[in-house]
């Protein structure tokens, strides 16, 4: 964390909104939010203020997870990114003979210029997978950030924000586009704003839009809802199925929660987490935790049909207090 933080504020803007550290369980966990510049925040991190301030938000924030003493492990051999895998093309510098599938991808910024934010990255050392002009796809770009995980630069619509960039996209790969989407938008209740599809993948964009978005979102074009993406200050979930995964029986992705380690999942807050679990087991839907179970009360994983987990918390939720102390 000491150099994580410091690369996502320095480079991104994004501000510590709240965090645990769990001594018992050895790990910390880190709430990182891109706010807006007028934007509100909790004056003391950790305190009561920014716990209910981290579960009551109508934003969006990174979690970063620090298992205690990887920083000074010699052996420790880092975390994998998502994006290196058997399933790509021998030949591609990424292919790993016995390696897993391919599962988590980037999460991503916005902002008004692409080539002018790349080249001052750069020069602040932030290192590239990708620069703008490099590839098939010109005019975006792969940062990289401290652990390897890949950090998306796509372009906004110019003029809408004054603030550098925005937090805009989580990226996974999934086995079944639509299968998917319906988890997410009929179960979930997000949106299916953006499909992209070109010869041998197709990109679904879902998001969570408020009551005036959705109303916004219902009267729009579809041009203009394709653009959702580039126009919205909250970000979006980007699915993206390899075309021909739907039909293999065999397939799966690898979700980041066995070895090799990486991604983790993503999270909703909801407003009666009882009552949104009993609907889902109801709905067939299957469960990693639920919220009776494990130390942790007033939250849940359920699994989306890929395998990812997807966490549920309780709105203004608070940690009880004894999983912050050190094991007696």
């Amino acid at each position: 964390p000491k150099v994580s933080l410091p690369f996502y504020e320095k480079h991104f803007g994004m501000k510590l909104v709240h965090k645990y550290d769990f001594p018992e369980f050895k790990f910390s966990l880190y709430f990182m939010e891109r706010p807006k510049d007028e934007q509100k925040l909790p004056e003391q991190v950790p305190s009561a203020e920014s716990e209910k301030y981290l579960w009551t938000m109508g934003g969006c924030t990174l979690e970063l997870t620090h298992n205690h003493g990887t920083e000074s492990d010699p052996d420790f051999k880092g975390y994998w990114s998502g994006n290196s895998g058997r399933d790509l093309a021998e030949s591609s510098p990424l292919y790993l003979k016995d390696g897993p599938v391919r599962g988590f991808g980037h999460i991503a910024f916005n902002v008004d210029d692409v080539y002018a934010v790349s080249e001052e990255l750069e020069k602040n050392g932030v290192k590239f997978q990708k620069r703008p002009d490099e590839g098939v796809m010109k005019g975006l770009a792969f940062a990289l950030d401290p652990d390897g995980y890949w950090i998306e630069l796509v372009k906004r619509e110019e003029g809408l924000f004054k603030e550098p960039c925005n937090f805009s996209q989580v990226m996974m790969r999934v086995k079944d586009g639509p299968k998917t989407i319906e988890f997410y938008r009929d179960i979930m209740g997000m949106s299916l704003v953006r499909e992209m599809v070109r010869s041998d993948f197709t990109n679904y964009f879902l998001m969570g839009l408020d009551e005036a978005e959705r109303a916004e979102a219902a009267g729009a074009s579809q041009d203009d809802l394709q653009l959702f993406p580039r126009r919205k200050w909250r970000p979006a979930l980007e699915l993206t199925q390899n075309h021909g995964t739907e039909k293999d029986d065999s397939f799966q992705v690898h979700t980041g929660n066995s070895d090799p380690q990486g991604f983790g999942h993503i999270g909703f807050i909801v407003d009666d987490l009882n009552a949104m679990c009993k609907e889902l087991e109801e709905a067939g839907v299957n469960f990693f935790k639920k919220p009776e179970e494990g130390k942790m009360r007033g939250l849940a994983f359920v699994l989306d049909p890929n395998g990812y987990r997807v966490e549920l918390i309780q709105r203004s939720m608070t940690i009880d207090p004894a999983l912050l102390k050190p094991a007696s």
